[in-house]
């Protein structure tokens, strides 16, 4: 009996484990600044420690890759 609830008790941690691993690792932050510029900050949160990319793009250079990335997402499902 108490190795039965042992076992329930360990499976339901390693669901619940697993679904937090799911969360979406990268967060992508954009703030716009002077004369027609974008700086873009990505966030990787599941690798330790955190990796943080900062990027500065043109405005237009930066629409037409996240228009790629829309298209691309699109076309996966």
């Amino acid at each position: 009996m108490k190795k039965s609830i042992l076992i329930l008790l360990l499976l339901s941690f390693s669901i619940t484990f697993s679904q937090e691993l799911r969360e979406k690792c990268i967060t992508i932050e954009e703030k716009k600044l002077p004369e027609y510029k974008v700086r873009v900050i990505k966030t990787n949160h599941c690798v330790e420690p955190k990796e943080i990319t900062v990027s500065v793009y043109i405005v237009r250079e930066w629409e037409k890759k996240k228009r790629k990335k829309r298209k691309t997402r699109k076309n996966k499902k």
